[in-house]
C-alpha cells in the first residue's frame, strides 16, 4: 500500500519574507504587552509597599474634633487582631550632612517590630534620636548606617531643629523599577518626634495584623460595621493599583490602536506575500489538478502552509519581543535610568497574545490567495492568460465611497461635539468617523490608483527617462496588486504622519496656553526675605533670570481681595515666556486673564475706583489678556494703591532645556532647590508657585509621544520594504515574458533593475504622499476634538518630520526593488521567451 506523505506547495524559505513580517508584529504585540505589566507591577509595588507588615487595611471615619485633636487618638478596636495602627499618609522632609534635602512618605512600622524584622541591614529605632530610612531615601540623601539626617525647624511640628542617626535600612519596593517614591519607617518611639503630637493618628485610615494561622477575610468579615470599613491588603492592593492604573489609561488605549495598526499593516503585507508565493507556483497547483488534487486537497497545501508560517513567525515574534524587553530593561538599568534590573514579567497575555494574533492574522491573510489557488483550473494554468482587469467601480468600490463619505461627516460632527463641551460623545464619534472613513480609503484604493500613479509616472518619467515610463505603465496595468502596496505604505505614512501633526499641534497648543496662563516659571512670595533674594534665586543652578518684585491686595468689590505683582517692561521681557506683555504693561493699568476676571466680576476695558496708599480713590483700567492667572501691574501704579504695604516677590526663569545650564538639571530639582532656599533664614512665611514645572510636564509627554512615532515609524518602514519588495517580486513573476522580450530587443540588465527601482519608488510615493494627507487631516481633528474644547488649538504642521516620513518611504521602495531587480536582470532572454511559450 503506498505511503501517503503531505505535498509541499512553496518551500519554508520562499516564505522567509512573511516570516519575517509576522515576527515583527508579533514582537511588536509584544513588547506592548510586557510594558503594561512592567508598569502595572511598578505601580502594584507602589501601592504595597504602604501595606507591608498588615493583613488588614481599615477605614474609621473622624468626627469634626477628633481632626482637631492635639493628643494621639485611640485606634478603632478590629476583634481577632494582634495589631493596629495607622496608615500614613504625612511626608517629611530631611536633610543630610551632604546638602542633600528631600521630602519623604513616611510609613509606619508594625507595632512590635524589632530586629531586622523587613530591614536589609541595621535595626528599628528605640529612641526618638532614630531613624529607619529605606534604600531610595538613603540613596538621595547620600547616607548609610550610623550618618545623622536633619528635620528642619520649619518642618518640624516642635519648632526646634532635630538631629537623627540613621540605625536601619530598608529595601527598596521589589518590582519599582521605573522610580519609587523615598520613604522614612517610623516607629512608635520616634513617631512623635517626626510626626508631631499627635503620633500619624490623626487619619481615617488605619492598618491591622491578625495571629499566625488567622484567616484574616474572616476576621475582615466579622469586623466590618456600618461605620467601618475593614477589607484585606490584597483587597486593599488590588484597589490602590487601579486607581494608580486608571491614569494610564488613555495611554493604554493608545497603544491598542497601535498594536491594531501594526496587524493590521502586517496582515496586507502577508496577503500580498502569498500572492506571490502562489504565483511562483501557479505550474505546481497546475500539475495537481492535472494529477486529480481537487480544490479542497489544493486548498488543505495553501492553508497547511500559511498555519506552518504564521505559527513560526508568530513564535519568533514573541520570543525576540521577551528577549529584546529584557535587554532594553538591563540597559536601562546599567545607563542609571531605572533603579535595578528585573526579569521580563511573563504572564500567559504576554506569550498567548502575539502568537494567537500571529496564526490567525497569517491563516485570514491567506483566505485570498487560497481562493485564487482553488481557482486554478489544469489548462489554463499550464499555459496561463493574463489576469482580466475588472471595470467600473463594482461592490467593493461602491461601499468604499460610502464609507469614506460617512466616515468624514460622523468625524465632523464629533469634532463639533467635543468643540462644544460634548467631550466623550464627540472624542467617540470622531475616533469612529476616522476608522470608518480610513476603511473607505482602503477599499477605494485601487480605483485611485491608475491616476494617481499616472500622475506620478509622468513627473518621474522626465526625470528616469524609458525604465520609468514603463514602471509607470507596469503600475497602472495592476492596479489591484499596486494597490495592496500603496496599502501597507499607506498605513504606516498615515499613522506617522498624524501622531507627527498631532503631538506637534498638541505641543503648540498646550504651550501657547501655558505661556498666556502662567508665562512666569517661578514666583516665589513671603512676608520677609533677604535684599539679595532675587540673586541667591539666580545663582541656582539650572535658573535663567530672577528680578525682584512685589506684591499687595486691593479690594475690588469681590467677596476676596485681589492681589497685585508688580513688574517692569524690562522684567516682563527677562523671565516671562510672554515677552509681548511688556508693551501692555503702562501705569494705571492692570493685565489679567479672562477666568481672573469672571473671578472678580470684572470686564475688559471697565475703570475700577480703587482707595490709594493716600486714602483717596485712584482709577484703575482693566485689560484683559489672553488667560493670564495673576494680575500685574506697573511698579509705579503698585506703588500709588498700596504704598509701603507689599511685600517682596521674586519672580524667575528656568534655563531652556537642552541648555548648557540645565544639564542634569530637571524641574523637580530646581523646585527642591528653591524650597531648600527659602526654607533658610532670612525668609518668613515663604511659598513658591511654579509655573515651568506644569509646562516641562506636558513637554516630556509630547516628547514621549514622538519617541513612539519614531519607534513605530522603524515598525512600519520595515513591514513597507517587505511590502513592496512582494508586489515587485510578483510583477516580475507575471512579466516574466515582457522582461524577456525586452532583454531580447537590447535592454540591458542595469535598464532592468532602474525600471524595477523607479516602480518601487513610484508606488511608495502614491502611498507616502496620501499617506501624509490623511495623516494631516486626521491628525488636526483629533487633536481639535481632544483639546479644542478646553484650549484654543494652534494648527502646526512639522515639515521636517513630514518630509523625512516621505523620505523614508520613497527609500524604502527604492531598497525594496533591489532584491526583485536583480531577479528581473538576470533572466535569460531566450530561457524566459521559451518559458513562457
Amino acid at each position: 500500500m503506498a505511503r501517503r506523505s503531505p505535498v509541499k506547495l512553496t518551500p519554508l524559505r520562499r516564505h522567509l519574507a512573511a516570516v519575517v513580517t509576522i515576527a515583527l508584529s508579533c514582537a511588536f504585540v509584544a513588547v506592548m504587552v510586557l510594558a503594561g505589566n512592567l508598569m502595572q507591577a511598578s505601580l502594584r509595588s507602589q501601592a504595597s509597599q504602604q501595606y507591608e507588615g498588615a493583613d488588614l487595611a481599615i477605614e474609621s471615619p473622624l468626627a469634626d474634633e477628633q481632626w482637631s485633636s492635639q493628643a494621639p487618638l485611640d485606634p478603632p478596636t478590629i476583634d481577632g487582631a494582634e495589631a493596629v495602627w495607622p496608615q500614613l499618609m504625612d511626608y517629611v522632609q530631611l536633610d543630610s550632612a551632604t546638602g542633600s534635602s528631600v521630602f519623604l512618605s513616611a510609613s509606619m512600622l508594625p507595632p512590635g517590630s524589632s530586629g531586622q524584622d523587613g530591614l536589609s541591614e541595621g535595626t528599628v529605632p528605640t529612641s526618638a534620636s532614630e531613624v529607619v530610612l529605606d534604600a531610595t531615601a538613603a540613596d538621595e540623601l547620600e547616607v548609610s548606617l550610623g550618618d545623622t539626617v536633619v528635620l528642619p525647624a520649619d518642618h518640624s511640628a516642635s519648632g526646634d531643629e532635630l538631629t537623627f542617626t540613621v540605625v536601619g535600612i530598608a529595601p527598596a519596593p521589589e518590582g519599582a523599577v521605573f522610580g519609587s517614591t523615598p520613604r522614612v519607617l517610623v516607629s512608635e518611639a520616634n513617631a512623635e518626634a517626626l510626626l508631631g503630637p499627635t503620633a500619624g493618628t490623626l487619619t481615617d485610615r488605619w492598618l491591622a495584623s491578625v495571629p499566625e494561622g488567622a484567616d484574616p477575610a474572616a476576621v475582615a468579615a466579622d469586623a466590618a460595621t456600618d461605620d467601618l470599613t475593614v477589607q484585606t491588603v490584597g483587597e486593599a492592593e488590588d484597589e490602590a493599583a487601579g486607581e494608580l492604573m486608571r491614569g494610564f489609561g488613555a495611554l493604554a488605549m493608545m497603544l491598542a490602536v497601535f498594536v491594531v495598526i501594526a496587524l493590521f499593516t502586517s496582515a496586507v503585507v502577508i496577503a500580498n506575500t502569498f500572492a506571490v508565493t502562489v504565483a511562483q507556483r501557479t505550474r505546481s497547483l497546475a500539475l495537481l489538478r492535472t494529477l486529480g488534487a481537487t480544490r479542497s486537497q489544493v486548498r488543505g497545501v495553501v492553508l497547511r502552509e500559511s498555519l506552518t508560517v504564521g505559527v513560526i513567525g508568530a513564535l519568533l515574534g514573541m520570543l525576540g519581543g521577551h528577549v529584546l524587553t529584557q535587554v532594553a530593561l538591563a540597559a536601562a538599568a546599567g545607563l542609571g535610568w531605572l533603579d535595578g534590573v528585573m526579569l521580563v514579567p511573563l504572564s500567559v497575555w504576554s506569550v498567548a497574545l502575539p502568537v494567537l494574533a500571529g496564526v490567525v492574522i497569517t491563516v485570514a491573510a491567506s483566505l485570498a490567495p487560497m481562493r485564487s489557488a482553488t481557482r486554478v483550473a489544469p489548462l489554463q494554468a499550464l499555459r496561463p492568460a493574463p489576469p482580466a482587469q475588472r471595470r467600473g467601480l463594482g461592490v467593493q468600490g461602491v461601499l468604499g465611497l460610502v464609507a469614506v463619505a460617512a466616515g468624514i461627516v460622523i468625524m465632523a460632527a464629533g469634532t463639533v461635539l467635543a468643540v462644544n463641551q460634548i467631550a466623550s460623545l464627540g472624542i467617540l464619534l470622531a475616533l469612529a468617523g476616522g476608522v470608518i472613513s480610513f476603511t473607505g480609503v482602503l477599499a477605494t484604493l485601487v480605483i485611485v490608483t491608475r491616476p494617481l500613479s499616472a500622475l506620478v509616472g509622468r513627473i518621474i518619467g522626465r526625470i528616469g527617462g524609458l525604465p520609468a515610463r514603463i514602471a509607470s505603465a507596469n503600475v497602472a496595468r495592476s492596479p489591484r496588486r499596486s494597490a495592496a502596496t500603496i496599502a501597507a505604505l499607506l498605513i504606516g505614512t498615515t499613522l506617522m504622519t498624524m501622531m507627527a501633526v498631532g503631538a506637534r499641534t498638541a505641543e503648540e497648543t498646550l504651550t501657547s496656553e501655558l505661556d498666556s496662563r502662567r508665562p512666569i516659571d517661578v514666583v516665589v512670595s513671603a512676608a520677609e526675605m533677604p535684599e539679595d533674594a532675587a540673586e541667591q534665586i539666580q545663582a541656582i543652578r539650572g535658573m535663567d533670570t530672577a528680578v525682584a518684585s512685589a506684591r499687595g491686595d486691593i479690594e475690588v468689590g469681590a467677596t476676596e481681595p485681589m492681589t497685585l505683582y508688580s513688574a517692569t517692561p524690562e522684567s516682563v521681557r527677562e523671565v516671562s515666556h510672554r515677552p509681548e506683555m511688556a508693551d501692555e504693561l503702562v501705569d494705571g493699568v492692570v493685565l489679567l486673564g479672562q477666568d481672573r476676571a469672571e473671578r472678580f466680576g470684572v470686564t475688559d476695558g471697565q475703570m475700577l475706583s480703587v482707595d490709594g496708599a493716600d486714602g483717596s480713590p485712584h482709577e484703575l483700567r482693566v485689560q484683559i489678556d489672553a488667560n493670564l492667572q495673576m494680575s500685574l501691574v506697573s511698579p509705579a501704579t503698585l506703588e500709588q494703591l498700596r504704598g509701603d504695604k507689599t511685600s517682596p516677590v521674586v519672580l524667575a526663569d528656568f534655563a531652556d532645556p537642552g541648555t548648557p545650564a540645565r544639564e542634569g538639571v530637571a524641574s523637580l530639582d530646581l523646585i527642591d532647590a528653591v524650597n531648600e532656599q527659602i526654607s533658610s533664614q532670612g525668609y518668613s512665611e515663604a511659598s513658591a508657585d511654579f509655573g515651568g514645572t506644569e509646562r516641562e510636564a506636558y513637554a516630556q509627554i509630547l516628547t514621549i509621544l514622538l519617541g513612539i512615532t519614531i519607534g513605530l515609524l522603524a515598525v512600519a518602514v520595515l513591514v513597507a520594504l517587505v511590502g513592496v519588495a512582494n508586489t515587485l517580486s510578483l510583477g516580475v513573476i507575471e512579466r516574466t515574458g515582457e522582461n524577456a522580450l525586452l532583454r531580447a530587443l537590447g535592454t540591458t540588465r542595469g535598464q532592468m533593475r532602474a525600471m524595477l527601482g523607479w516602480e518601487g519608488m513610484l508606488l511608495a510615493l502614491v502611498g507616502a504622499v496620501l499617506g501624509i494627507v490623511l495623516g494631516s487631516a486626521y491628525g488636526v481633528l483629533g487633536i481639535e476634538a481632544l483639546l479644542g474644547s478646553t484650549y484654543p488649538v494652534s494648527i502646526t504642521i512639522p515639515w521636517m518630520q513630514v518630509g523625512l516620513v516621505l523620505l523614508l518611504a520613497v527609500l524604502a521602495g527604492g531598497v525594496a526593488s533591489v532584491l526583485p531587480g536583480r531577479t528581473a536582470a538576470r533572466t535569460a532572454p531566450a530561457a524566459a521567451l521559451a518559458a513562457n511559450e
